[in-house]
């Protein structure tokens, strides 16, 4: 009990402290700059204090930590939903939509295959299980990091370019299909019918996990359309949030996924989803920092073959993505001509990734966890390390930086 009182000090505190003084805010050239771009230090924090060296947050301590993890991922989950306005998607060409779904959905299916192949073959899982992990790296590879081009954008003064807007509304939706993925992969473990029907119990409990994503969002919205202060709303939001994650978490579902669509339906409805919108950015970089070191506190490799099955899933990623990108940039129907190296700017990954993985951990725990959260970790950092500079290089070739 006081490992685990001491472990939330310490993740509070860092949090805090993080939120106001990062490394990316040093005095640092814009290739160092870069590479800090998205708190990489705190996955090393949590991986000095888990198991692998000082042992504060072992893994029975960051057990304990099952409603911190509940809440930090469907805060996670809301804040990306309630950004999804559907009048601010529409603004865009429909085609620009489309190429998002084609890349995403043809770099998941690029690492799904040889996943669901590999997994089953080296660890001695249920079908049910090597599907659900094999559908997790699929749907963390699925997602493009915004930091890394946001400040690309600002450091070269891209607001008007073409390649740059349309890299930039790429990474804001495409995990949008990854989150679709990773919601309908936690239904499909489910044998048991939810609906009463024998057919499709997989479907049955994807419908429920819609349902009570919807559901919790037509309470937030009543909660949020009455008159009430900051403190009022905070408690509003974080215990819907709460509620809606322990609904998913006590029936095995996603609680990242249910909390997008309760975001999803608030952005989108008459209210205060701009006081909630307002209220959510100033807790997220915290959240995001707790969510980090505990990514590295749970990092064991798990097995021998942990590190080559990276190696591997960064070479389909890579892959997925510039075939995904060649694909969708010509099939786009375009007027305009679009690079097909488009899937150089989408290599960066980002925290949607760690995340999800995040809300894989605590399904299980075994080698088969173990290499999956290695996978995913040593993927986001390697990606966001090469994702700046290879997405410089594809807008030195499209002429839009000329420095």
């Amino acid at each position: 009990m006081l490992k685990l009182t001491i472990g939330v000090a310490i993740l509070l505190i860092i949090a805090l402290v993080g939120h106001r003084q990062t490394f990316t805010r040093l005095r640092l050239p814009t290739g160092a700059r870069l590479i800090f771009l998205t708190g990489t230090e705190f996955i090393l924090i949590g991986v000095a204090l888990g198991d692998e060296l000082i042992g504060l947050l072992d893994e029975p301590t960051i057990r304990g930590l099952t409603p911190l993890f509940s809440l930090g991922l469907g805060a996670v989950g809301l804040i990306f939903g309630i950004g999804l306005d559907l009048r601010n998607i529409l603004r865009f060409p429909a085609r620009y939509s489309r190429l998002t779904l084609i890349q995403s959905v043809f770099t998941m299916a690029v690492v799904f295959v040889p996943f669901w192949f590999a997994l089953s073959q080296l660890f001695a899982e249920s079908d049910s299980g090597v599907l659900l992990a094999a559908l997790v790296l699929a749907a963390c590879a699925g997602c493009t990091a915004q930091t890394s081009l946001a400040m690309i954008d600002r450091e070269f003064e891209l607001r008007e370019a073409p390649v740059m807007g349309l890299l930039r509304y790429v990474s804001s939706l495409d995990a949008v299909v990854g989150l679709f993925t990773l919601g309908l992969a936690f239904c499909l473990v489910h044998q048991e019918p939810v609906l009463g029907l024998a057919a499709l119990p997989g479907l049955q409990w994807f419908f429920l996990s819609l349902s009570i994503g919807t559901a919790m969002g037509f309470l937030l919205h009543g909660l949020t359309r009455l008159r009430c202060s900051e403190e009022e709303l905070l408690v509003f939001v974080i215990g819907t949030v709460l509620l809606s994650s322990g609904i998913a978490l006590y029936f095995k579902l996603s609680p990242l996924f249910i909390n997008a669509i309760m975001g999803m339906l608030i952005a989108n409805l008459p209210g205060s989803k701009d006081r909630i919108f307002g209220l959510l950015v100033r807790l997220e970089r915290p959240f995001y920092i707790v969510f980090l070191i505990l990514a590295g506190a749970i990092w064991r490799p798990g097995s021998a073959w942990a590190l080559p099955l990276a190696a591997l899933y960064l070479l389909l990623r890579f892959a997925g993505k510039l075939a995904g990108g060649f694909v969708a940039a010509r099939s786009s129907g375009a007027g305009e001509k679009l690079p097909d190296g488009l899937g150089l700017g989408l290599i960066a990954q980002g925290g949607m990734a760690v995340a999800m993985v995040m809300n894989y951990y605590p399904l299980g725990s075994g080698p088969m966890t173990d290499v999956v959260v290695t996978i995913v970790l040593v993927g986001v950092i390697l990606n966001e390390l090469a994702g700046p500079s290879l997405a410089m290089l594809l807008l030195r070739r499209a002429g839009e930086i000329t420095r």
